[in-house]
């Protein structure tokens, strides 16, 4: 087992990517606290994980409040008496227009899917570098790369989880803890359920892609289990995007490669 003794938090473990995540690192053997503002999602995924005989447990925490990350932080140190893997994958998105943005809506974008992952980071690090080992895992997103119409405030806090992660792992060299991304794009998870349902949307977008479909929440578990374990410890700073070659090339309407 590639995580065996690890102890893992996962930030929005309570559904989607999340939840992905969290079953996957207890299959190979990690200790995974299922961290959720939602309390029934975290202990719904986490009985899930005891029921197939995994180790894990739920706790709410809400990550754009210090008191709640450096709470939870020592819960599991009381509970665990370590921490090993901090995946920061908590986030949410507002949907408007530029101008029908509010300053609430930028702030609360920002606060969620940037803050919450400094935050989170900030409250296990301590242990971290008392330890000399330790790994962050940032969840950013296509949007970390390329304008999305609508979303300002959100691709601007995606675009600095990776300057972020760039940030951190150069702040924390040498001290044996490595700290990179995943950009997920095109996962039909809960956070993309309306389009990937959606008649106009679906099949039009999965098309998109140089896969030809939509991803699953599984697709973004093989990625962040190698970055959690020692196979990636020459990986540090980086990124691995998961988005089916959506952002690496695509082909204009009524172009068609030429195979024969």
């Amino acid at each position: 087992m590639r995580l065996e003794n690890k102890v893992a938090i996962v930030t929005g473990g309570g559904n989607g990517i999340g939840a992905a995540i969290c079953a996957a690192f207890a299959n190979e053997g990690a200790r995974v606290v299922v961290a959720d503002i939602d309390r029934q999602g975290a202990e719904q995924v986490a009985s899930s994980i005891c029921d197939s005989g995994g180790n894990a447990f739920p706790l709410l925490v809400d990550i754009t409040d210090p008191n709640s990350t450096t709470g939870m932080a020592a819960t599991v140190l009381e509970a665990y008496g370590q921490i090993d893997v901090l995946v920061n994958n908590a986030g949410a998105r507002i949907i408007k227009g530029l101008m029908q943005h509010s300053l609430e809506d930028w702030e609360q974008m920002l606060r969620i899917n940037l803050t919450g992952p400094f935050l989170c980071a900030q409250a296990v690090l301590p242990d971290m570098v008392k330890r000399g080992s330790g790994n962050i895992i940032n969840l950013a997103s296509i949007a970390s790369f390329m304008g999305r119409p609508n979303r300002c405030a959100y691709v601007a806090a995606k675009s600095g989880v990776l300057g972020l992660t760039r940030a951190m792992a150069t702040d924390l060299a040498g001290k044996n803890i490595r700290v990179n991304a995943i950009a997920p794009g095109m996962i039909a998870s809960p956070f993309n359920q309306s389009f990937a349902e959606a008649s106009d949307t679906g099949p039009a977008w999965a098309e998109e892609n140089l896969i030809g479909r939509w991803g699953q929440p599984d697709d973004i578990t093989g990625a962040a289990v190698f970055l959690a374990s020692e196979e990636s410890g020459f990986v540090n700073g980086s990124e691995i995007k998961i988005e089916g070659g959506w952002l690496g090339a695509r082909s204009r309407s009524g172009e068609t490669p030429l195979w024969d």
